[in-house]
């Protein structure tokens, strides 16, 4: 009861204190120039090496493009060669249907010449790790609606056409959805939550962790494919039909 009183009053003497309509009583822009700033020499020293041991990992070159590859919507070349690269790596480990990972991930091109280790962390700057789900695919259809609405994804395996801002004529392997039939997706863990619009992703009966990021999966495509003599290349899947 003393319990339940002491909470009462404490609760009163919070909103009695507490104004109904704040109101701003002053208000001054501070212009903040990073000219104005002093560098902290000891800071510096300290940071120094770990700056200069980053600046030598980043410039290490991992391979060689012989295109500049963008991201875009509903298809572009960096979706197909990052979703290519992460149905590969799928496949290397049990039988993978299809690869789908969001095209708000990908957050620069990919260049011309050669290709860092820099770049890859460019492209890909989040902490995001790969995992297996596997969908009813009732709910693959699902997805495929969900990836029409967004006007394309970063996606391999799935075709279809996209009218009205749904998903038609979709095909998984190149056969019609079987919605009783259980498939294998690699995505991310941050997409397995249906985060960013791919919500029927959450709506697995089974996942899998990996254990392996997605950017690292991408830089060892690509050092697997240079030391195999390849330059680094892809084409457009025209998978993802947009009707007009």
């Amino acid at each position: 009861m003393k319990y339940t009183l002491l909470l009462v009053a404490t609760f009163a003497v919070l909103t009695g204190c507490r104004r109904a309509n704040p109101e701003i009583v002053s208000a001054e822009l501070v212009p903040i120039n990073a000219g104005d700033v002093v560098a902290d020499s000891a800071m510096q020293q300290l940071i120094a090496p770990y700056k200069t041991a980053q600046a030598v990992e980043m410039n290490v070159v991992v391979g060689e493009s012989d295109q500049l590859m963008r991201a875009e919507l509903p298809e572009g070349l960096l979706n197909a060669f990052v979703s290519d690269a992460m149905l590969a790596f799928g496949n290397a480990l049990k039988p993978t249907d299809m690869a789908i990972t969001n095209f708000g991930g990908l957050r620069n091109d990919l260049p011309q010449g050669a290709v860092t280790v820099g770049h890859v962390l460019q492209i890909m700057p989040f902490d995001n790790a790969l995992v297996f789900v596997e969908l009813k695919g009732a709910d693959v259809r699902r997805l495929a609606d969900a990836v029409a609405a967004k006007g394309g994804e970063v996606e391999t395996g799935m075709a279809l056409t996209i009218r009205n801002g749904k998903a038609e004529n979709v095909l998984v392997g190149g056969q019609p959805i079987d919605d009783e039939r259980i498939y294998r997706i690699i995505t991310t863990d941050y997409l397995s939550y249906g985060n960013d619009h791919l919500e029927p992703l959450a709506d697995h009966i089974h996942i899998e962790v990996i254990g392996t990021m997605l950017r690292d999966a991408l830089i060892n495509h690509i050092r697997r494919e240079t030391e195999a003599g390849h330059i680094i290349h892809t084409n457009l899947k025209h998978q993802i039909y947009v009707e007009k």
